[in-house]
C-alpha cells in the first residue's frame, strides 16, 4: 500500500476485480469518511461488471460491501454508493472530463487497459490533492500507455506492478 500507483495486470478471470473490491474496502476502513472513485471503461461495462456482477463467482460491489458490514446505499441517479466508511463515485472513463471535480482519497480503474491515457492522468489528478492512491486492474490488452507509463516504470516513481496468469 505504499506506492502511489498499484497495478494488477493479469489474465482473464484471474481475480483482478475482486482484488479491486478488497482494495477499496480495506482503504475505506483505513481512511474512514473519505471519498473514493471507481471507473469502468464505459457505463455499459459498469452496469455489467460492478452493478451487478456478470460473474456468478463474484458478488456485485453492493453485495460485497453488505457482506463486510458497510451498509451500502446506492443512489443510481447520481451513481454514488454511500457506506458507513465513506462514499464512492461510480463512473465511466470513456469521457475523462466527466471524471473531474472531486478530490478523492483513492481511485480504482477496472479494465484500465481499455481506457485512454487521459483517463489515467485524470485519475492521478483526482487523487493527488489528498496524496491518495490509484489502483489499476486490467488484462494486458494492447499495452500502449499501460506499458510506457506503468509497467516500464514499476519500482520507480511510486509505481508497483503485480502480474499473474489466469490459472494462478
Amino acid at each position: 500500500f505504499q506506492a502511489r500507483v498499484l497495478a494488477a495486470i493479469a489474465g482473464t478471470g484471474g481475480g483482478k476485480t475482486i482484488l479491486g473490491y478488497w482494495w477499496l474496502h480495506s482503504r475505506m476502513e483505513a481512511y474512514p469518511g473519505q471519498t473514493w472513485g471507481v471507473a469502468e471503461p464505459t457505463y455499459p461495462m459498469l452496469a455489467k461488471v460492478i452493478l451487478p456482477s456478470s460473474d456468478p463467482e463474484r458478488p456485485s460491489l453492493l453485495d460485497y460491501f453488505k457482506s463486510v458490514g458497510h451498509h451500502p446505499e446506492y443512489h443510481a441517479v447520481d451513481r454514488i454508493l454511500f457506506t458507513d466508511f465513506g462514499k464512492v463515485y461510480l463512473g465511466s472513463a470513456d469521457n475523462p472530463d466527466s471524471m473531474q471535480g472531486a478530490a478523492l482519497r483513492g481511485y480504482w480503474l477496472d479494465e484500465a487497459g481499455l481506457m485512454s491515457l487521459l483517463a489515467y492522468e485524470t485519475a492521478l489528478q483526482r487523487v493527488s490533492m489528498l496524496s491518495g492512491q490509484l489502483l489499476l486492474t486490467t488484462t494486458p490488452y494492447n499495452m500502449g500507455w499501460l506499458r510506457t507509463e506503468v509497467a516500464e516504470k514499476a519500482g520507480t516513481e511510486g509505481i508497483a506492478v503485480e502480474s499473474w496468469r489466469s490459472i494462478d
